[in-house]
């Protein structure tokens, strides 16, 4: 239960002095912190450290382990996402008793795909209630406009559903100022040995945990997040058919983007590729420490290279028109049909790509490229953040309610391997998938449009690539990110939950607007430095000053 605050010392400190605990405390410990009523954790007297929760939750769960039960194909390579390319016989119970009690609760869910089929219209929302013993209703939002939803709706409390997920880049601004008004506080069920009640949301690493806090409480619900997030993509098959080898520097990639970019053939090299500069030039997510100061990324001079690199590629045709024009939105359907060769996305959109195009088209190869620096050298790479995407309870004096949606949390979180992990992942065999000649269960059309990631966003285990209907695909990530570790390191507010005061919520509009511009060709590189000094005096410093108070 190695959590990656153990090993940042300076990153643990901040966290634990920010939220007023000792240094002596980790984990759900944090949960007796300043913010909320009451300085211990409920039912134990007092702050529960990593080492005691995990000893109590391995003595609370008989025949059990806090690591995996099943060993992985491709093991963890310095936090790697571990791989699985068979199927584990027999499954076993992740929990012990039906979770639900006949709850009926609505819950708010983005999808980057298709909406599948409302309840009374999905055979996999039946199945997964039916095991639940309680009914959850969907309400699938579009993930692309997601953020704008999020903010309508807690705009007007009694449209909150009464589970609600929030991924961690759609959290709004004051957030964390009206929390507490919104949503459950779910500190004194979780903390200490409260979490024993619900055995898989205990194996989770307890920076998952400190990273679901809001103003020292916890309200979220994690999905944790992978040791790599983000990736540049290409599609090998068509590299391969057209003779070009991946790039492996700043210059060979303008090159490459240029060589297989052909209009009369409907082919462009790439879609939008800033979030490739951004990786490619080592960006940090906000500020980083040189020379003792606290210096933002768009004060780096990497900014203004990554901003020009952009701008080369734009300028020799190899971006889409489209992307060229801010439609991002049909970018994935573009790179699918192979009208562009290369895109950024996040790496948990590799497998969807594969489940969308491999039935017409089982050619289709989606690679990542291995990450460079600009001159060819080692990158660097920034860990994802604990957690990806939260979900959050709305708040009742129901405590029997509260138990309840935590016990079905708590089935979702259960491990690969397990019959609840095998349900959520592939529904119900001879409905919505088959088992091919060597057992792995490959899903149908029904299948395709009904199983989704609805429950699995409420809670989720430590994450597995456990794809194992794309074996290919699992050895290939797999072997992908373990390369990656070797260049990943914490960024410098690595596990801290920092919301943003209000009065930042546009500061870096100009600048991001500024890049688009540049890499256009409307406005000039020179303008850069003059923006830059306007985003410091018009509150940039006083953000230096907010997040400085997060170095004592």
């Amino acid at each position: 239960m190695n959590s990656p605050l153990h090993t940042n010392a300076v990153s643990r400190r901040r966290l634990l002095g920010y939220l007023g605990l000792g240094a002596g405390t980790l984990g759900l410990a944090a949960c007796g912190g300043s913010g909320g009523a009451g300085g211990t954790a409920a039912g134990s007297g007092g702050v529960l450290t990593g080492a005691e929760l995990a000893a109590e939750v391995e003595a609370s769960v008989p025949n059990s382990s806090l690591e995996f039960l099943v060993e992985p194909d491709f093991p963890s390579v310095n936090g790697s996402t571990p791989g699985y390319v068979t199927m584990p016989d027999p499954l076993v119970d992740g929990v012990s008793e039906v979770p639900g009690s006949g709850g009926s609760y609505t819950v708010m869910s983005p999808a980057w795909w298709t909406s599948p089929p409302g309840l009374g219209d999905n055979a996999y929302y039946e199945a997964v209630n039916e095991e639940l013993g309680a009914t959850l209703e969907f309400q699938v939002a579009d993930g692309n406009s997601y953020a704008d939803k999020v903010q309508t709706v807690l705009a007007s409390p009694k449209n909150v559903p009464d589970w609600m997920v929030i991924p961690s880049w759609n959290i709004p601004p004051r957030f964390v100022e009206g929390v507490g008004n919104v949503f459950q506080d779910l500190t004194d069920h979780l903390a200490g040995e409260g979490i024993l009640d619900y055995p898989n949301l205990a194996r989770l690493d307890p920076a998952a945990w400190e990273y679901s806090m809001f103003n020292g409480r916890i309200y979220g619900l994690p999905y944790p997040s992978e040791l790599v997030t983000d990736a540049v993509f290409y599609r090998r098959d068509l590299f391969e058919e057209l003779g070009v080898e991946p790039p492996t520097d700043a210059e060979s990639f303008l090159e490459v983007l240029s060589e297989i970019t052909d209009p009369g053939a409907n082919r462009w090299g790439c879609e939008n590729l800033w979030n490739t500069a951004q990786l490619m030039y080592a960006l940090p997510p906000t500020f980083a420490e040189r020379d003792g100061e606290l210096v933002h990324r768009f004060e780096m001079e990497e900014f203004k290279e990554a901003i020009i690199w952009l701008t080369k590629v734009i300028e020799s045709g190899a971006m889409h028109p489209d992307a060229v024009a801010g439609n991002d939105g049909a970018a994935k359907d573009r790179f699918e049909s192979g009208q562009t060769l290369v895109m950024n996305d996040g790496v948990g959109g590799w497998h969807e790509a594969l489940a969308r195009v491999r039935p017409s088209n089982p050619d289709f190869d989606q690679m990542a490229m291995d990450l460079f620096a600009p001159d060819g050298g080692a990158p660097t790479l920034y860990r994802g953040a604990p957690v990806n995407i939260f979900s959050f309870l709305k708040k009742t004096d129901d405590e029997d309610q509260v138990r309840e949606m935590l016990r079905i949390a708590d089935w979702c979180a259960s491990q690969f391997g397990t019959k609840e992990f095998d349900l959520l992942t592939y529904g119900i065999e001879g409905t919505h998938f088959e088992r091919d000649e060597h057992g792995i269960p490959q899903l149908n059309d029904q299948g395709r449009s009904e199983v989704t990631s609805t429950y699995q966003f409420l809670a989720q285990p430590a994450i597995v690539n456990a794809k194992v209907q794309f074996p290919d695909y699992v050895e290939a990530s797999s072997e992908w990110m373990a390369r990656q570790s070797e260049h990943v390191v914490d960024p410098l507010f690595y596990g801290i939950q920092i919301q943003e005061p209000a009065e930042f919520g546009s500061l870096g509009q100009p600048l991001d607007d500024l890049v688009v511009d540049i890499s256009r060709g409307r406005k000039d590189i020179s303008e850069l430095d003059a923006a830059v000094e306007n985003w410091r005096t018009s509150g940039g410093d006083k953000l230096r000053e907010f997040y400085g108070e997060f170095m004592a």
